[in-house]
């Protein structure tokens, strides 16, 4: 029981942090430790310390020994990178395994549409959870289990860019609702150009050029290294 919820703080804990980072209450250059964070969240040690190397493990921030951890810093290369390989990924799965998408999913995918359309918050956690949720389940269609873990871990990569972009709201659901049509109507050519329009909607450039204004990027940069 003990253990449990020991669990249940840690990802409490994870989740604060977590949005804290995607809401902007931290700086690039500011240092994350453990007693300003037990402090901050009003929790021990063991809860933050593993919330922290949880954040790491998913790529949100780095370890900068003897001083603590730092948000990681966005990358062009690395995000034009992700959204290439998710386009080539996702949208060779849809033209080679369409046949497996049956009504069902079709109407589970419909209501994470909804969702989305109806969402009035503009809560960028619960736009991108609901936007990674649209994806993860269209591709759980296709039935490899590897696949789809390498296409979560890179949409998780992306988190930060998405949050840049939400600023300025980009509604997904109404190209997520047009791609469901033309899968339904066996227009799988359209779905995907409609799919590849989705996963590069990220405007590269202006994302990260918004991000440098926000947190400026000094010219020395710590080495980082495991804690």
């Amino acid at each position: 029981m003990e253990q449990k919820e020991t669990k249940t703080i840690m990802n409490q804990v994870y989740n604060a942090i977590f949005s804290d980072i995607i809401h902007n209450e931290f700086d690039f250059d500011e240092y994350l430790t453990e007693k300003a964070l037990m402090e901050k969240y009003n929790v021990s040690r063991a809860p933050v310390r593993e919330a922290l190397m949880q954040l790491r493990s998913d790529h949100f921030i780095v370890c900068i020994p003897r001083h603590g951890y730092r948000i990681r810093r966005p990358d062009q290369q690395e995000l034009r990178d992700i959204v290439n390989f998710r386009a080539v990924l996702e949208c060779s799965f849809l033209e080679q395994y369409y046949y497996s998408i049956t009504p069902e999913h079709i109407q589970s995918l419909r209501e994470i549409c909804r969702q989305y359309a109806d969402k009035q918050d503009k809560n960028f956690i619960n736009y991108w959870k609901l936007n990674r949720d649209f994806h993860a389940k269209l591709f759980s269609c296709y039935g490899n289990d590897f696949a789809l873990h390498t296409l979560l871990e890179s949409m998780d990569r992306q988190v930060i860019y998405f949050v840049e972009i939400m600023k300025n709201y980009y509604l997904a659901a109404d190209l997520h609702f047009a791609m469901l049509d033309y899968i339904e109507k066996g227009d799988i050519k359209t779905a995907m150009t409609l799919l590849r329009a989705d996963i590069e909607k990220i405007p590269t450039n202006d994302a990260l050029q918004r991000v440098k204004q926000n947190h400026p990027i000094n010219a020395e940069v710590p080495t980082y290294s495991l804690c």
